[in-house]
């Protein structure tokens, strides 16, 4: 129970994650609501993010949130926690041999991968379920991002990739 007030204060003093940044560079709190980046972050878990600006400059291994841009992404309020895994010119794709995912054909170590998705299920573009996706290139001004937990998320697999100016927050260091 204290554990549930603690956050419960901390929301409202922080704010619940509304999305509006209040100028580049400040930083926020926000509620994780999935479970899509879980181990890295948990459902319900605060975490502190940077906003960031038209000047904003994606680095693979980000964990970001940001606004849904439409289109298969739905039209959802709510900001979506993912992990840039691409950046706009790089090729996407999965699998190599030892079903890793790899970019511009070099497999990625990617230790925060705890529950990864199924080899053996099919690609499909209208779900993620499958580990497997044909070779993307991620457009310039766009990232490829996906949940640590790819098995319970919804991202660029089967969504495409997201434009850069819907990321309007990094989470901090």
């Amino acid at each position: 129970m204290r554990r549930l007030m603690v956050l419960l204060l901390v929301v409202a003093v922080a704010g619940c994650g509304d999305g509006e940044a209040t100028g580049t560079g400040a930083t926020e709190q926000f509620t994780q609501g999935g479970v899509s980046m879980e181990p890295t972050v948990e459902s319900g878990q605060v975490v502190t993010v940077r906003t960031v600006g038209g000047t904003y400059e994606p680095r693979r291994g980000d964990v970001v949130l940001l606004r849904s841009p439409g289109g298969l992404w739905g039209d959802r309020e709510a900001p979506l926690l993912k992990r840039v895994v691409a950046v706009g010119g790089e090729t996407i794709a999965c699998c190599d041999t030892s079903g890793r995912v790899t970019v511009d054909g070099k497999a990625l170590a990617e230790p925060y991968v705890a529950e990864d998705a199924s080899l053996d299920e099919p690609p499909n573009p209208h779900s993620c379920g499958s580990r497997r996706f044909a070779a993307v290139t991620v457009p310039a001004d766009s990232v490829f991002v996906m949940g640590d937990s790819r098995a319970r998320s919804n991202d660029s697999r089967c969504a495409g990739p997201v434009p850069v100016s819907s990321v309007f927050a990094v989470m901090a260091d």
